[in-house]
């Protein structure tokens, strides 16, 4: 099979001999030479896990990257500026993005000695293709798996797709065993950590893996992940010295961290959007959605919620994409309005769910003003974390706040606004954006498939289908005993190894 790399193809991932050589160290501040090997990292994780599964759903969110890299180091991780990075993998290739051909490392191995080769590959997506878990999409898009020979697996999608090989960055690369369990009943993973204890609730212990065969250093003898859903307790954590490291997400503790002399690793990963359900009244009706629209003030919201720091967010091409070429987004304008709200000709009021984290609840409220200055009632529904997933998933609101990583990559975001896609969440379809998403799939030029977003881009700001408010910063503060914290700044997904740090 006559091949092209993914840069001559798909992303800028050109010379895959030099990123696989400094994959292992992609964007650190500090410099190796100075690395300290040994001793404990502590690390306080936004999330609960109950299980380390990568077939699962509990790590599949960029908070618990840096988790889920130690334990299941994947085939490629995302690195500056969008691009992708092979680490476990040496190539992804493709001539017409319907026939792929993944050439691994060599002498890769699951952390009780067993290969990590094609065959491992293969039954870890057919074993995602039989799941009910949000990896099954990608991995159901291959109809045809073959290995070649032990480094090498060839796989035919149904129909092409240029952004394929961003599934490998997420848990469908992240290859576990199928044949060999951890403690805790997990596929064994081949990262250069492994699995020790898990107390659900509490806490994750890995362990540097002396099986692993990748490049990423394993510093740290011991990393413990514990689970510290509140923010301002995991801030305090960190700055009374119980843990090393967390993942923070608001821009006020960002702001104490500087004061405080704290390290921090951050980028502006994160969009504050709030989803329409556009299957029922009232916004069903673009009017509706475009009168909230365009009554919001997001300048404001930036000073609000982000203390002025981050960006405005624009649609659904991020400000870090490669696909960026401006914005159409409407600016606040309260007698548009009302003239919209005219043109819809009836009251317009609705409940705004959210949950009860400082910023989201000074979001609601500002936005709660901002609408009632043009005549437009809204109701703050507070929901638990377990109730908002209940009602996102069920449909069960008028519009959600909706606070994610997912718009870091393009190709991955625009499947929110495919009609028929698992991510559509608001119900929104509109059969020329289909068209378009599905048209820069298969687009073989990095021009022409940053036409073909743009132009379903600008459709789904003009409809109104979601609200899009801030990029926010996110991202890692640490301690200053810790080494080798990476500069992620020009991340579109943070997604790091932990066994980069180490303890000075």
């Amino acid at each position: 099979m006559k091949r092209k790399t993914l840069g001559t193809v798909v992303l800028a991932v050109t010379m895959a001999t030099a990123l696989v050589a400094c994959s292992a160290d992609p964007g650190t501040s500090q410099g190796d030479e100075s690395a300290v090997s040994g001793g404990t990292i502590r690390v306080g994780l936004d999330i609960e896990v109950s299980s380390v599964d990568p077939i699962g759903n509990d790590i599949g969110q960029q908070s618990s990257l840096v988790l889920a890299n130690a334990i299941y180091e994947p085939l490629l991780m995302d690195g500056p500026r969008g691009e992708l990075v092979p680490v476990l993998a040496e190539s992804l290739e493709s001539d017409d993005l319907i026939d792929w051909t993944l050439i691994l490392r060599p002498d890769l191995t699951f952390s009780d000695g067993t290969a990590l080769d094609a065959a491992a590959v293969i039954a870890h997506i057919e074993r995602a293709q039989n799941s009910e878990s949000a990896v099954a999409q990608g991995a159901q898009e291959i109809i045809e798996i073959a290995e070649v020979d032990e480094t090498t697996v060839e796989m035919t999608l149904a129909e092409a797709n240029a952004t394929f090989p961003r599934y490998f960055a997420r848990n469908l690369g992240m290859i576990g065993s199928t044949t060999a369990t951890d403690p805790e009943g997990s596929p064994l993973g081949a990262g250069p950590y492994r699995l020790v204890s898990l107390s659900a609730g509490s806490s994750l212990t890995v362990e540097r893996n002396p099986e692993y065969a990748g490049n990423t250093p394993a510093y740290a003898d011991e990393i413990v992940f514990q689970f510290l859903p509140d923010t301002d307790s995991r801030y305090q954590t960190l700055a009374a010295g119980t843990v090393d490291v967390v993942w923070i997400e608001t821009p006020s503790l960002m702001t104490q961290a500087e004061t405080d002399g704290l390290q921090l690793a951050l980028a502006n990963a994160t969009t504050a959007t709030a989803i329409f359900n556009t299957e029922q009244a009232p916004f069903n009706d673009p009017l509706a959605r475009r009168a909230v629209q365009t009554a919001i003030d997001r300048d404001a919201l930036l000073q609000v919620t982000n203390q002025g720091q981050g960006a405005l967010s624009h649609g659904p091409i991020s400000s870090q994409s490669e696909y960026q070429t401006g914005s159409t987004y409407p600016e606040f304008d309260p007698d548009a309005a009302r003239a919209l709200l005219e043109q819809y000709g009836q009251p317009l009021a609705f409940a705004y769910t959210t949950d009860a984290q400082p910023e989201a609840m000074a979001r609601a409220t500002a936005i709660q003003q901002m609408l009632g200055d043009v005549g437009i009632e809204m109701e703050i529904d507070v929901a638990d974390a377990a109730t908002w997933a209940s009602k996102l998933f069920a449909k069960d609101f008028h519009v959600i706040e909706f606070v994610t990583s997912g718009y870091g990559d393009t190709g991955s975001a625009m499947t929110m606004f495919e009609a028929d896609s698992f991510s559509n969440l608001g119900g929104y379809a509109n059969a020329e954006v289909s068209a378009l998403i599905d048209q820069a799939r298969s687009a073989t030029t990095p021009q022409e498939r940053s036409d073909l977003y743009n132009a379903a881009s600008e459709l789904i700001v003009a409809e109104a289908a979601v609200l899009f408010f801030t990029e926010s910063p996110s991202g890692f503060i640490a301690s200053p005993k810790i080494g080798g914290l990476p500069d992620v700044s020009d991340r579109n997904v943070i997604s790091v190894s932990p066994g980069e740090w180490w303890i000075k």
